[in-house]
């Protein structure tokens, strides 16, 4: 893809679906972190925790867009690579297995926190990953120059990577796109009216669905585990001593997830931008185009935000 060298690492034995996608510079292009101005880019995929046609491979349109010969978005020289992180997959009733002939790594029988455990794993591994080597994804991380990018329950799983009280492995950047983020607040609203959605609906049935097959049926547990109702004052500076940032970012479009869930997030962030004491940064985009699997699909949109945080994270 587009001059870039693809490799796939396994971070766990329990799920075929454990692994990590690798788009890597060739090595004349490659630079040590600590005199680079590039960034790795790390991406969570969505699926609502359960679809197993949403993958890791969603990555590649974004990053065919980022790197093509006419690209209007963040420069190649501000590129280290992309890493995409798969983790287990929660059941699907449209996608039903027998647990009697299906070999047991293919079986998606995840359930919270598996998916955020599988997530911090990958996560790890590629910290691990090349140590040694200028330009590696250990090399970028260890350096703090990365950031973390997901869609719908990925934007779920990369703002739980913020929910850890080790700061020392808090990511310094997280985005959001068209991002679920309160579970309660998905469900109980129901999706918008305009699309068919809200409560009573079979809308809002399904919604509840998805949120209790990943997750169970403890609304009080959904609550703990929904960066949306966690206290973003919690984080402390990114080792560089700068803020960290966040971004989120939402098409009117979306007729998945309502503008509630932006709503939630963005007062989340708000509020634990002013009591951290200027330990974080947050920007909010409400202007992206195209239905929900439009934005990952097409991948312009998710450029875009993508240029944005680092336009924002060179104004830190």
């Amino acid at each position: 893809m587009t001059g870039l060298a693809h490799r796939q690492i396994r971070y766990g034995t329990e799920s075929e679906l454990q692994t990590v996608d690798i788009w890597e510079l060739p090595e004349y292009e490659r630079k040590a972190a600590s005199t680079s101005d590039r960034y790795w880019f790390i991406y969570i995929h969505g699926g609502a925790w359960r679809d197993p046609r949403c993958l890791t491979y969603t990555a590649i349109p974004a990053i065919g867009r980022l790197l093509a010969a006419d690209s209007p978005y963040v420069d190649r020289s501000r590129i280290a690579g992309f890493a995409s992180i798969g983790y287990r997959l929660s059941p699907h009733p449209e996608f039903p297995q027998d647990p009697k002939t299906t070999p047991a790594e293919q079986l998606r029988v995840a359930r919270h926190p598996d998916h955020i455990d599988d997530v911090r794993a990958g996560l790890a591994a590629l910290a691990q990953d090349g140590p040694s080597q200028n330009g590696s994804p250990a090399d970028y991380l260890a350096n703090d120059r990365y950031i973390i990018y997901g869609h719908s329950c990925g934007a779920f799983l990369a703002f739980q990577l913020w929910m850890n009280g080790d700061q020392s492995k808090l990511p310094p950047c997280v985005i959001g796109l068209e991002g679920i983020y309160d579970l309660r607040g998905f469900v109980e609203r129901g999706g918008s009216p305009a699309h068919g959605g809200g409560p009573g609906t079979g809308f809002a049935a399904a919604l509840q669905t998805i949120a209790e097959g990943a997750f169970g049926s403890d609304r009080g547990a959904w609550d703990t585990a929904s960066p949306g109702r966690y206290d973003c004052s919690k984080l402390g500076a990114s080792k560089s001593g700068k803020p960290r940032l966040a971004l989120v970012a939402y098409s009117p479009e979306d007729e998945l997830v309502d503008g509630g869930e932006m709503d939630t997030m963005e007062k989340a962030l708000q509020k634990g931008a002013a009591k951290s004491g200027g330990h974080l940064r947050y920007v909010d985009l409400r202007d992206l185009h195209g239905k929900h699997d439009e934005v990952h699909e097409d991948g312009r949109e998710v450029a875009r935000v993508l240029t944005e945080a680092v336009r924002q994270l060179d104004s830190l």
